[in-house]
């Protein structure tokens, strides 16, 4: 326990030394997380986003001709069978082009020239919640495509995809770009751990004449390190939080990240500094004397 204590009081010290590069590493390591914090953000509000629109997705089945009401039931209870449906609702060729105009508002005049209505029934498809992934979707439109009368099925496919898309090239290149930052991260603790051995080598010296172990002399480092990318980790996402709280409502982010990714940042920080300090201190340690 005692050696503890002195190795936190080290550790600690060494956070206030002046010309030891830890400033600029808390600096480098609040800089790389807080990237990194954004792509987080970015890539949590588009999820949101894209599970937003998959509750939201109705399955629309086109209806052609002109059917009579016992093979409207027919399409319906198939439709109503088909498991992943919640509720199906008939809509008229009349009622179709009554939202058609709701929608156009002020444009409604371009319909002014169209003489028949050109839109087709439909049946409007409500989705369990339970079956809103691309591979359910797929397969229920399917399902619906080879009912007799039914002669197209929509459901806004291709917009899903490209959005799932966007979800999982935002998360890429964040894995890349976050990849680079904690390598530079680490390297820059090194340095700073490096700069502190070095001030520090006349001390070194007098210990391993002591006797003192390799591990004695190296701990303190280490937990310096280890501070180091907390109190980055502490920073950056402190800093997160305050740029989300003021600049949220201009960009339309709905929610800041979740307790377990923000958690995750502080860890990242805090390994960040302990790898960074831990190899450093082995390699500059042994060399000092």
């Amino acid at each position: 326990m005692g050696n503890f204590g002195y190795y936190l009081k080290e550790g600690f010290g060494g956070l206030g030394r002046r010309g030891n590069g830890t400033a600029g590493a808390v600096f480098t390591v609040v800089l790389a997380l807080l990237v990194i914090g954004v792509l987080m953000l970015l890539v949590h509000n588009l999820q949101i986003t894209v599970e937003e629109a998959r509750a939201e997705i109705e399955v629309e089945a086109y209806i052609g001709g002109t059917l009579s009401a016992g093979e409207l039931a027919s399409i319906e209870g198939g439709i109503i069978a088909l498991p992943g449906v919640a509720a199906a609702t008939y809509v008229s060729k009349e009622a179709a082009l009554v939202e058609l105009r709701a929608m156009l508002g002020e444009d409604e005049y371009l319909l002014g020239e169209v003489e028949d209505n050109p839109l087709p029934a439909s049946y409007r498809v409500a989705v369990a919640a339970d079956h809103h992934s691309d591979e359910q979707l797929k397969t229920l439109s399917g399902q619906i495509a080879v009912l007799p009368g039914v002669t197209r099925v929509s459901y806004g496919r291709e917009w899903i995809e490209s959005l799932s898309e966007i979800v999982e090239l935002a998360t890429l290149i964040g894995l890349i770009i976050g990849g680079v930052l904690v390598l530079a991260g680490i390297l820059v603790v090194g340095n700073a751990v490096a700069l502190g051995v070095y001030l520090r080598r006349e001390e070194i010296g007098v210990l391993k004449i002591v006797g003192a172990t390799g591990g004695f002399i190296r701990r303190p480092f280490v937990i310096q390190g280890f501070l180091v990318g907390l109190l980055g980790g502490l920073l950056g996402v402190g800093v997160l939080y305050g740029l989300y709280t003021l600049l949220a409502p201009m960009v339309g982010a709905t929610a800041f990240l979740p307790l377990e990714w923000w958690l995750s940042l502080i860890g990242l920080g805090a390994a960040v500094g302990f790898i960074g300090s831990f190899f450093s201190a082995i390699k500059h340690v042994h060399a000092a004397s």
